[in-house]
């Protein structure tokens, strides 16, 4: 016998939680990016406009 497990994303907007799958699509997108800048600054990148130097780890 196996469960279907259902996973709802929430998301905190100006201390309010929003469900994820509401936002339009342009806010998804940001709010996306954001998490992904976030958990790529904790392995050590950091986004950067320089393409020069795109992919370097934070000394």
């Amino acid at each position: 016998m196996s469960k279907t497990i259902k996973i709802v994303n929430y998301i905190e907007i100006a201390g309010e939680m929003v469900l994820f799958e509401t936002l339009p699509e342009e806010e998804k997108k940001e709010a996306a990016e954001k998490i992904l800048d976030l958990i790529m600054r904790q392995a050590g990148y950091i986004k950067t406009e320089n393409k020069k130097n795109a992919g370097h780890l934070l000394s």
